[in-house]
């Protein structure tokens, strides 16, 4: 049985603002540091990541100029940087994984690791997709993904996210 997810019932239309987002508690297991390194290679594109946790000084040490960390966040506030940007990064292996529904949700499709719940919640074929996997949580993985999004940008709409995450 998944666990209860906020999934509005009506899609809010909200401009992309071009950015690219993650969020979680920053642990190693959730492979932050893999989405970080990819962004030095991805130099022109702008990576927001939200969170905070043990591991927070030592991705600040890594990070690149496109890259801002956010802290802690409130709920709507991530919720308004779900809708806005191009997609959600998300890179750990989870047994369902709320907060790619989350996005999804919120219009926004996902880039993610392709094992655990994310398989089960993110459409990477078919006519709707809402979103692609990487097969490794490494950065060079991670980079090739955003760059695939970004060729396929057109194919993913967030009226398919919302849908899929209902």
């Amino acid at each position: 049985i998944y666990p209860p997810v906020d999934v509005p019932a009506r899609l809010e239309k909200c401009p992309k603002e071009g950015f690219f987002l993650t969020a979680s508690r920053l642990v190693p297991y959730k492979n932050t540091r893999a989405i970080v390194e990819a962004f030095r290679d991805l130099p022109n594109d702008r990576l927001l990541v939200a969170g905070r946790g043990p591991e927070m000084e030592r991705l600040r040490a890594i990070a690149t100029p496109n890259v801002t960390f956010l802290g802690f966040i409130e709920d709507s506030h991530l919720q308004r940087l779900m809708s806005t940007a191009n997609a959600f990064v998300f890179a750990a292996e989870e047994d369902f994984g709320i907060v790619v529904v989350e996005a999804q949700g919120r219009g926004t499709p996902v880039i993610a690791y392709g094992k655990g719940g994310a398989r089960e919640t993110v459409v990477a074929d078919g006519p709707r997709p809402t979103g692609l996997f990487f097969d490794i949580p490494e950065a060079g993985a991670i980079a090739a993904a955003v760059e695939e999004f970004k060729a396929r940008k057109a194919e993913f709409t967030p009226e398919n996210c919302h849908a899929n995450a209902r």
